[in-house]
């Protein structure tokens, strides 16, 4: 199969110092090199100027649910490249063999993001040469740069013309393993959206006692370092192994004997009790639990306005 690529958009990491987005990036990065891994998926992870992108051969539809596994990614944009020829009559040629409404009446707008050297084209005049060419090859479309109902995304580069073609919306979040370690007793389904909304969070969770290996393997396949204590360095700058910060499913004090805070340590937290189902609908409870198993086809909050009301 040929090579496809899709550009990772991170949202919420993006509002971090410079210091610890990185740190948070280079963990959401590992994650998804060990996802792909463990699913014998063949990545390569790269960067395209400002953009992280990922390149693979494999289907797009196992791509695209690989990536739904990576917490910390908002929005995935398929991308596909269409010619090493920027003339916006081929272009827009090729764009409409892709669509499929051709014909139909209907309103488009064209955004342009130039990388590398200007050449003969810069984005307003690309823009405005691609939309031309675009009207005159299918007279039905009418421009709107407001609300289109086709957007037509354009990445323009010295070597060549890419496109767009899809936004899938990833899970969002923070990276597990960025906020220390929660330990969890997972029992019941309710333990495990519970957990895994504290993986959204960044925690990494460990299970303990005698937590049922269907529910391990399930949030295996969002943290492929599930069960792996994070380390840190101490005030001396050695590294140790952090205390477990919250619990999920069990008392505080079955979880005393799990928690392996150091004698010598100069301050401790107390560990916290974690219920972040607290107020979830039978619903929104059923729409978490398919997003759990299926991110790419289940949205975990389908309804995400009415808590506004």
């Amino acid at each position: 199969m040929t090579q496809q690529s899709w550009i990772l958009r991170f949202g919420e990491l993006g509002l971090k110092s410079k210091v610890v987005r990185r740190s948070f990036q280079r963990s959401l990065r590992k994650n998804l090199v060990k996802l792909a891994e463990n699913s014998s998926v063949p990545l390569i992870r790269d960067r395209l100027r400002d953009f992280d992108v990922i390149y693979s051969t494999a289907p797009t539809e196992v791509v695209e649910d690989l990536i739904c596994h990576g917490l910390g990614v908002v929005a995935i944009d398929r991308m596909v490249e269409l010619s090493s020829d920027p003339d916006p009559e081929l272009i827009s040629n090729m764009l409409l063999e892709r669509h499929d409404r051709v014909g139909q009446k209907r309103t488009f707008g064209v955004r342009i993001k130039r990388l590398g050297k200007k050449g003969d084209w810069d984005s307003q005049s690309y823009a405005r040469a691609l939309g031309a060419a675009l009207i005159e090859a299918d007279s039905s479309l009418s421009v709107d740069l407001t609300n289109p109902e086709w957007w037509v995304k354009i990445i323009l580069e010295p070597s060549g013309v890419s496109s767009i073609e899809k936004r899938i919306q990833g899970p969002g979040g923070l990276p597990t393993g960025v906020q220390g370690d929660v330990l969890a007793h997972l029992q019941t389904r309710e333990d495990v959206m519970s957990s895994f909304l504290i993986m959204r969070r960044g925690s990494r969770i460990i299970p303990i006692m005698d937590s049922k290996p269907e529910f391990i393997d399930l949030l295996l396949k969002w943290d492929p370092f599930l069960g792996v204590r994070s380390r840190t360095k101490d005030e001396r700058g050695q590294m140790f192994q952090r205390p477990a910060w919250g619990v999920v499913g069990l008392t505080i004090d079955q979880a005393q004997p799990y928690i392996q805070r150091r004698e010598g340590a100069i301050k401790t937290t107390p560990l916290s009790t974690l219920e972040p189902l607290c107020g979830w609908t039978e619903n929104e409870k059923q729409a978490l639990w398919k997003h759990l198993h299926a991110p790419s086809q289940y949205l975990a909050h389908p309804d995400y306005t009415s808590w506004f009301e």
